[in-house]
């Protein structure tokens, strides 16, 4: 799931919420929605922007 690779990018860099928003662009609020895994306020491009500033590659397959 996008939102939690988020929350688990965080996790491994042992980021605070303030320094995760500073890097991903986004208020520190958005993260915290993240960390909690409140993906209803959050668009596929929205999170797929963050890992992508986060250094990550995003791959969608449809079958």
């Amino acid at each position: 799931m996008l939102s939690q690779s988020v929350g688990d990018w965080i996790k491994e860099n042992k980021l605070k919420q303030e320094e995760a928003a500073e890097i991903l662009g986004v208020s520190r609020p958005r993260i915290s929605d993240v960390v909690n895994q409140k993906i209803g306020k959050f668009t596929v491009d929205t999170l797929i922007g963050m890992l992508v500033k986060a250094g990550k590659t995003v791959q969608i397959e449809v079958k």
